[in-house]
């Protein structure tokens, strides 16, 4: 089994059935780019034209999974706020981390979702602890699962809400393979787990 194989088998055992899921390492050959996807990357530097390009290779599959239908000639292209601009009725999320390239999707008339992908093997940001405080987890996990988590619930809960989240006003507690935050009086949680070198996390939000 390769280390792609082992992510994309670790995301859909967290993941409740019928939900799709796709991963390609960051060095994949991607598909040629529809004329507005290519306008929306008009300006990108090569690097991240490649990452989105692959972006929606892996979004295209995870969609297709869940049992949705989406025509090869429909864009993917990019909202105003650098979300997939993805029809109605379909949620998915999408994360690069690492060396690879991921996306999940809910199948039809499935909650809002959220993953996040990290290099666990590279050492983090400076001062990130600081950063995603507070937290409470087990001594021997790092900061950066904690900030993997809370980006998850972002990306949760922004479709719903579209609310841009302060990491420091959402409290999260980590046990176990499971994580919750809180949002004011609102609860948010999710799975989490690691393989190919990569901390993983999702979030699935009904609002």
């Amino acid at each position: 089994m390769s280390e792609a194989e082992a992510l994309r088998d670790l995301a859909r055992g967290l993941l409740p059935v019928g939900y799709g899921c796709a991963v390609l390492p960051l060095m994949a050959e991607p598909a040629p780019l529809l004329p507005a996807e290519a306008e929306a990357m008009a300006r990108a530097v090569p690097k991240r034209r490649h990452e989105f390009a692959l972006g929606r290779l892996v979004l295209r599959a995870a969609i297709r999974q869940a049992g949705h239908e989406l025509p090869e000639s429909r864009p993917i292209a990019m909202r105003p706020d650098r979300q997939p601009d993805l029809p109605a009725g379909i949620r998915a999320s999408l994360s690069h981390g690492g060396d690879y390239c991921i996306a999940i999707a809910a199948p039809p008339g499935g909650p809002s979702l959220g993953i996040d992908l990290e290099p666990s093997d590279r050492n983090p940001p400076e001062g990130l602890a600081g950063m995603v405080m507070p937290f409470r987890m087990a001594a021997d996990l790092p900061p950066l699962l904690a900030f993997c988590a809370k980006e998850a619930m972002f990306k949760a809960q922004y479709p719903l809400t579209g609310r841009m989240l302060d990491f420091r006003e959402v409290p999260v507690v980590i046990r176990g393979d499971r994580f919750r935050g809180c949002m004011g009086e609102r609860l948010i949680g999710g799975r989490w787990g690691r393989a190919a070198g990569c901390w993983l996390a999702l979030s699935l939000w009904r609002g």
